[in-house]
């Protein structure tokens, strides 16, 4: 399966809320770089990416859009 990243963020806590409704969706989810960021959290280069599968990648964007608008 092929994961595309849909948001990026310094630290996982800015994810979790748009994690949350996509999951709740029924779009599955991932955190790349969760624990490294947590680990390694001295260092501002690394980022915690959400991703989703690629076929639920332009519904993911439109649920992150509205609610970006709001």
């Amino acid at each position: 399966m092929i994961w595309k990243t849909v948001k990026k963020a310094h630290n996982e806590s800015e994810l979790l809320v748009l994690k949350s409704r996509l999951e709740s969706e029924g779009i599955p989810c991932f955190l790349r770089n969760q624990f490294t960021t947590q680990v390694m959290n001295y260092m501002p280069t690394f980022l915690v990416e959400l991703q989703v599968p690629e076929p639920d990648y332009a519904m993911a964007m439109e649920i992150m859009d509205e609610i970006e608008t709001h």
